[in-house]
């Protein structure tokens, strides 16, 4: 997945250099914790809630020097560590439960405070989970903001989170095992270096 998104990345910069762009790209990586919640509609009683907490890691894509709108492309990879039904924590019956997560959306930084960069983004967001019920595919819509601190001029410390809202009724699941609605929430703690993209303040190395 990462040679892909290099590729991409490649192709990306050969474009812009043809059509004269001043374009470039940044990268980020670093830890991840996920929360899934999926509420099951029930008739006759309370509705079922089943929830998921997961740790993982992220890797995340961000370009620069666009005319209109610059992106984000965020790719994460979990194993779930704690479930519950309920609010009542459950035993895993799976142990090789794991899931995989994607973002793409249009991105915002606000830089006017020194030292410090807050950042939003809205788009598109998809996540393939397996679970001990069944293979889960979320697609919706999500949303982001977190802050940069610009250790140096070319270090970043980088924290991302995002909220999504999903169907997760896609494929067969719609008719074996289907859920009324589906939210989740992820924090991305990371660090970024750019040679080309660089910080105008920084904690170490003074003003550029």
């Amino acid at each position: 997945m990462k040679k892909l998104l290099l590729i991409a990345a490649f192709a990306l910069v050969a474009a812009a250099d043809f059509f004269a762009i001043d374009f470039n790209l940044t990268f980020d990586e670093g830890l991840s914790y996920a929360q899934v919640t999926r509420i099951e509609k029930l008739e006759d009683r309370s509705n079922f809630v089943r929830e998921n907490m997961m740790a993982g890691a992220y890797f995340s894509m961000q370009t620069h020097g666009l005319p209109d709108f610059n992106f984000q492309l965020d790719i994460s990879a979990y194993y779930p560590f704690y479930q519950a039904f309920n609010g009542m924590k459950q035993k895993t019956k799976n142990i090789i439960n794991y899931a995989f997560d994607g973002y793409l959306g249009t991105y915002y930084v606000y830089d006017k405070i020194k030292y410090v960069n807050i950042t939003a983004s809205i788009g598109m967001h998809y996540m393939y989970q397996l679970t001990d019920e069944w293979h889960m595919h979320y697609l919706g819509l999500g949303v982001t903001t977190g802050i940069e601190l610009p250790v140096s001029p070319g270090w970043t410390i980088v924290n991302r989170n995002y909220f999504s809202y999903d169907n997760a009724n896609l494929g067969k699941n719609k008719t074996i095992q289907p859920f009324r609605a589906s939210y989740q929430y992820h924090i991305n703690l990371g660090v970024r270096y750019s040679r080309k993209v660089r910080n105008s303040y920084s904690y170490i190395g003074g003003d550029q």
